[in-house]
């Protein structure tokens, strides 16, 4: 018997997302709690606080939860990007930027991946790669660039340290994109192949 291949939501349901009701506001909480945490954990782990994080695994929890669960969430992954970033200090002129380069970046990249092929026709390793590749690229670049202005029109970057800090700012964000959503794909193979064995 052929093995099925697991189940990820299609880009239809994704569009057709459920309506702004209770389920939908406990999602929107929920993620904004597991990236607000995800957010002070990557700022803790950087050395000193200069809104440049080493790892940023928002950036991957973001496009996974936009991609995979509901575009509308994107006010969620800002409001998270925003207030991890106040609480390590950031001048709130700063952290908005920071948190509309995070939505932005997360949203430009999942329309770019719904655009670039369906994915029922790929095979569990290239929807990671997909994933972790372009995704990485898109929503790095993106955020790098808000995210830094705001620094520099902040004063915290001067403008002979930006293109330094966006080279530094885009492998956080990808170093986060391709570690989270290769673990939340991994999940989903194994979670799918438990499932078809356990079918008769």
């Amino acid at each position: 018997m052929k093995e099925r291949e697991p189940v990820l939501p299609k880009y239809e349901t994704q569009r057709n997302g459920p309506p702004i009701g209770p389920k939908f506001i406990v999602i929107f909480v929920l993620y904004f709690f597991i990236s607000l945490a995800l957010g002070i954990l990557s700022l803790t782990l950087a050395a000193n606080y200069d809104g440049v994080a080493v790892i940023w695994l928002p950036a991957g929890s973001a496009l996974v939860a936009l991609v995979f669960i509901e575009m509308r969430l994107w006010p969620s992954v800002a409001l998270a990007s925003l207030v991890s970033n106040l609480y390590f200090g950031s001048s709130i002129q700063a952290a908005v930027g920071i948190g509309v380069g995070s939505a932005l970046g997360a949203m430009i990249a999942t329309l770019a991946l719904r655009t670039i092929g369906p994915w029922d026709e790929l095979s569990i390793f290239f929807k990671a790669l997909k994933l972790g590749s372009f995704g990485a690229v898109i929503s790095a670049a993106v955020s790098a660039v808000i995210g830094v202005a705001s620094l520099y029109f902040s004063g915290i970057v001067p403008i002979s340290d930006f293109a330094k800090n966006w080279a530094r700012w885009v492998l956080g964000d990808s170093v986060g994109i391709f570690l989270f959503s290769s673990f939340v794909l991994i999940y989903c193979m194994l979670w799918g192949h438990e499932n078809s064995n356990a079918e008769p």
